[in-house]
């Protein structure tokens, strides 16, 4: 009888970790993007990127900006997060 309520304890935490652990199926990048796009328009300007480390600074933004339209797509994003150097 114990060891079933303690099979039943460990079935019950391993369940519900699993639930709190796929965090709405955002990742930590998705995450850290979505806090900072506050229009929800999927592309980050200059202003939302205040919210990101050192996004914001002019020649960072450029320099993560490929299109040149004067927003940080959501994979432009990821590509900074990936390549940034320790200056950046």
């Amino acid at each position: 009888m114990k060891s079933i309520l303690v099979f039943g304890l460990l079935a019950t935490l391993t369940y519900s970790s699993q639930g709190f652990s796929r965090g709405g199926g955002m990742d930590f990048k998705d995450g850290l993007f979505w806090s900072a796009d506050l229009n929800r328009n999927e592309q980050l300007d200059i202003k939302e990127a205040e919210n990101v480390y050192n996004l914001s600074d002019p020649k960072v933004f450029a320099k993560y900006d490929k299109s040149g339209e004067g927003v940080i797509t959501k994979f432009e994003f990821y590509d900074y997060l990936n390549t940034r150097s320790q200056n950046e």
